[in-house]
């Protein structure tokens, strides 16, 4: 249900129709989402008296609902949603393996260094496999955050986060909402002796007009432009280009 236009901030209140929560639709898109219910609501807003456009602004076309990836969980309820996916993918089992021989190898290397009276060789025998100690570890580390981590990005009234668990991991973020300014997707190339690899991740441009990363290591453009759809459709952001944003 209509209500009234705020002059100041040219947004609409609005009445939910499915469990009747007032909340605030910018005419400058054409869906909005409940942030009591959750439900998403599609509709023609007609132009209004008194609404005038800056000169030279273009109002962007609502973008067809993008379908939801398998990988991906999204939970709605009242004010806060999430989406979260899992790690875990096939070849990942490959890793598990490798660190199994490659561990395994170390322990029964130190043990012969350590129970073998060499005199001067036990020392050398310790220093010389350090390095494949710390490729161990790192290897292992990954292989298990792969394993069993989950990242899910949370949004409620005040706070967007992006969180790693249950290991540990870099890239965790938590921005205001209300600093969130636009929301854009890109593609990363990797170039190697094996041929190009690409990855995606998602940004935000800021208030503030600084960019940072929200999500990296997307492994399809897929998933980046979904996140990227649900949060602008959630927090009522209009998509606008940004430069240097992937090709949709």
């Amino acid at each position: 249900m209509l209500h009234h236009v705020t002059a100041m901030e040219k947004f609409i209140t609005l009445e939910c129709p499915s469990c009747g929560g007032k909340t605030q639709f910018s005419p400058q898109s054409e869906t909005f989402v409940c942030q009591y219910c959750g439900n998403e609501h599609v509709f023609n807003l007609p132009r209004r008296d008194g609404w005038k456009e800056k000169p030279g602004t273009q109002i962007p076309r609502p973008l067809a609902l993008l379908a939801q990836p398998q990988d991906v969980r999204v939970q709605k309820k009242g004010q806060t949603m999430s989406l979260s996916w899992r790690w875990f993918r096939w070849p990942i089992v490959f890793l598990v393996f490798f660190c199994i021989a490659w561990d395994s190898f170390l322990c029964f290397w130190y043990s012969m260094a350590l129970s073998t009276n060499l005199g001067g060789m036990n020392l050398i025998m310790i220093i010389f496999p350090i390095a494949h100690v710390a490729v161990g570890v790192g290897l292992t580390y990954y292989t298990l955050a792969s394993l069993l981590n989950r990242t899910a990005v949370r949004l409620d009234s005040k706070t967007f986060s992006v969180q790693h668990d249950p290991v540990p991991w870099s890239g965790e973020v938590e921005v205001p909402v209300g600093d969130l300014e636009q929301l854009y997707c890109k593609e990363k190339v990797s170039h190697s002796s094996d041929g190009d690899s690409r990855s995606y991740k998602l940004c935000a441009v800021l208030k503030s007009g600084r960019q940072i990363d929200l999500v990296s290591n997307l492994e399809s453009p897929d998933i980046a432009a979904f996140l990227e759809q649900q949060i602008e459709n959630w927090l009522g952001i209009p998509d606008r280009p940004v430069v240097g944003e992937m090709e949709s």
